[in-house]
């Protein structure tokens, strides 16, 4: 299988403006939930602990300063175009842009080229406006749907690739990132930007979670905590910029990490639709190593999708237990971004994978919020695996690390990464 290279990235998480503020967020084992911010919704209205029909039990999240700020006049928008797109696009736009640049790539130089636009995506409370026929406009309509998150960025930027937005609820982006991979092996594209975004501009969702009984009263994800008690939902964009890795080295582009192989499956008919299956997410571990040619026994560490429900996380360190609970010199580490950011649906699959690439090209794993409590229910320890409570480094040479990402319909998606090769021979007779 073709190696794909992660040669470029940007992202925007809560109280993590770009990739370094988000790494020190995790290193530091940060936490970016906060109250909901003034121009969003009066959180006072549907709150009610108790969780009654139509209200929310918590009054916090995680949420992106500034996610309405956007400089139309640099992408060539007019402004009455600009006020209508849904900000998500807005967003996309900016972080493909800053990709490019980490990459050392000029994005007008791409212009015209190969490259696709592979976007994941779960919300569209924009199209809210959409319900009031006397205030729909071209601009209003071209703002919204799905379509345009991916399409925007090729049209703006002129790029000429395949361009799609993928929705399997909070597995959307990491399935977009696979496939972006499969297009770049299979030749249908030479270049990727792949990522997610998520914004929460209305309650709804919120308030669906409350009556699901999903939601924390806290706001919080506590992931495989023994205090876990459901989903705080985050906001967040990020984009990856993706080459075949022989052709990365050949244009001597940087290289953050290497995606070896990925898997995706669906849970089919279980006990719910919206009930994880530990089976098929085993399945798609195993799958996405067979493919990347690895043994569970290399995978050094796994970002798990860890929402911090007291099902999820015991289903999840099950299945995730069964495939690396093998004979090796210390227990699998696991972790979830989710602790630190809340759960950022569309965009989080690609924020687990951000926090595995910068892992593997800084060579240290942050600490996992939660870990000093560690739910002793899950037995993690005799399921072959741990939680780190310090920053754990790794070791010279090659090293891989893992990421799941689950949809709430039952669409899995597993990645597996490797560290990035070695530059130079004194670099690789060190490792």
């Amino acid at each position: 299988m073709t190696d794909v290279a992660v040669v470029g990235l940007d992202c925007r998480f809560p109280q993590a403006p770009d990739a370094d503020a988000l790494w020190r967020l995790l290193m530091g084992g940060g936490d970016g939930i906060t109250g909901v911010p003034a121009g969003r919704w009066n959180a006072d209205d549907i709150y009610d602990a108790a969780g009654g029909p139509g209200s929310v039990n918590n009054r916090s999240g995680g949420f992106l300063a500034d996610a309405d700020a956007f400089d139309h006049e640099f992408f060539g928008i007019a402004p009455r175009e600009a006020a209508a797109m849904d900000p998500q696009q807005r967003l996309l736009l900016q972080a493909a842009w800053r990709a490019f640049e980490d990459a050392g790539l000029d994005p007008w130089a791409q212009a015209g080229s190969n490259t696709g636009v592979y976007v994941g995506v779960m919300a569209n409370e924009w199209n809210l406006q959409m319900r009031d026929a006397s205030r729909i406009t071209p601009q209003l309509g071209s703002g919204n749907g799905y379509f345009m998150t991916a399409n925007r960025v090729s049209y703006h930027l002129n790029l000429q690739g395949p361009s799609m937005a993928i929705d399997t609820a909070c597995s959307s982006s990491l399935v977009a990132v696979h496939l972006a991979c499969a297009a770049l092996r299979s030749g249908d594209c030479d270049q990727a930007l792949a990522g997610g975004v998520n914004l929460t501009l209305t309650p709804t969702v919120n308030v669906f979670y409350t009556q699901a009984g999903l939601s924390a009263p806290d706001g919080r994800c506590k992931p495989f905590s023994g205090t876990a008690d459901g989903i705080g939902r985050g906001e967040g964009v990020a984009v990856l910029v993706l080459r075949r890795l022989e052709d990365a080295q050949a244009e001597g582009l940087p290289v953050y990490a290497v995606i070896k192989g990925s898997a995706v499956n669906n849970d089919g008919r279980s006990n719910g639709i919206t009930a994880p299956n530990r089976w098929a997410q085993q399945q798609v571990v195993q799958t996405a190593y067979r493919r990347a040619g690895v043994t569970p026994a290399q995978v050094a560490f796994v970002e798990a999708h860890g929402t911090g429900t007291v099902l999820g996380d015991m289903i999840e360190s099950k299945a995730l237990g069964h495939v690396h609970g093998v004979t090796r010199p210390q227990p699998c580490a696991i972790g979830s971004i989710k602790g630190n950011l809340g759960h950022t649906e569309g965009a989080a699959g690609v924020a687990g994978l951000i926090k595995v690439a910068l892992s593997l090209h800084h060579r240290v794993v942050p600490p996992s919020r939660y870990a000093e409590d560690a739910n002793p229910r899950l037995r993690l320890a005799d399921n072959g695996l741990r939680l780190l409570s310090e920053p754990m480094t790794l070791p010279g040479g090659d090293v891989h690390g893992a990421v799941s990402s689950f949809g709430l319909g039952g669409t899995n998606a597993h990645m597996l990464l490797a560290s990035a090769p070695a530059t130079d021979p004194a670099a690789a007779s060190a490792g």
